[in-house]
């Protein structure tokens, strides 16, 4: 039992939905102990990245005693996993969605707090404001990531690996300079072997989320399309599985 994730698998390269696919042998993870093979899929991309930006933050000094740490895209499938590792290591957690509806939810996975979308002003001009959070992890690029990096506590860390709000980034040098804010890129779809194994291991142990169940959905090969469909509308949230009969 293995498990594939990033290289651009069901990207560039045919299978994701595969019953049976030939990879090549260094793109390959043994199943860890502790997870089952849906749990590593409902994990999958989503659950690796968010590992993976949790790792980064607290290898640039994040601990939960620093402050709080907000999360973008919180009800996605990377947010909504971060959420609850977070959550798991004392971290006190603000998501921002968009989705009044999904506050509940988002309470259930760990969050302490639930900013508003539409209580952040992402068009102000100033090159600093009020500092907030000691860590950040943004799915959303753009202006939020501007936002973030201006309102970020004096050494603070962002970790930012999606764009779904832009994929320019309009800021100052002042985020950096004067509170020595850190941004750190992370690409999950090629990090290397020894560091992908040890958090697939972590994602086995400690990292696993205490609410994976309630966060993931499965569907069947022919629901695809629709449940595609949901996505792009922003209908969806958690985890979704496509099990093949």
């Amino acid at each position: 039992e293995v498990i594939v994730t990033g290289y651009e698998m069901g990207v560039s390269h045919d299978g994701g939905f595969a019953e049976y696919a030939r990879v090549p042998a260094k793109w390959v993870v043994p199943l860890p102990p502790g997870l089952s093979l849906l749990e590593a899929m409902a994990l999958g991309t989503a659950g690796f990245t968010a590992a993976l930006s949790l790792y980064r933050l607290e290898q640039n000094e994040l601990s939960p005693y620093k402050g709080s740490v907000v999360v973008t895209g919180a009800t996605g499938g990377v947010g909504s996993l971060a959420i609850q590792m977070l959550a798991q290591r004392g971290y006190r957690v603000v998501a921002v969605t968009r989705k009044v509806e999904e506050h509940a939810y988002l309470k259930s996975l760990g969050a302490a707090e639930i900013l508003p979308r539409s209580e952040i002003d992402l068009e102000s001009k100033r090159p600093l404001e009020t500092t907030r959070w000691a860590g950040a992890l943004d799915a959303v690029g753009g202006p939020m990531l501007a936002w973030l990096a201006r309102t970020m506590r004096q050494e603070g860390a962002i970790a930012s690996y999606g764009n779904a709000g832009g994929a320019e980034l309009h800021t100052t040098v002042f985020p950096f300079i004067l509170r020595g804010v850190k941004l750190l890129g992370v690409d999950s779809a090629e990090t290397v072997m020894p560091l992908r194994r040890e958090l697939w291991r972590r994602l086995a142990t400690d990292l696993k989320p205490a609410h994976l169940q309630e966060t993931v959905r499965t569907f069947s090969l022919e629901e695809v399309p629709a449940v595609c469909a949901a996505m792009v509308q922003g209908k969806a949230h958690g985890r979704t599985v496509v099990v093949l009969q």
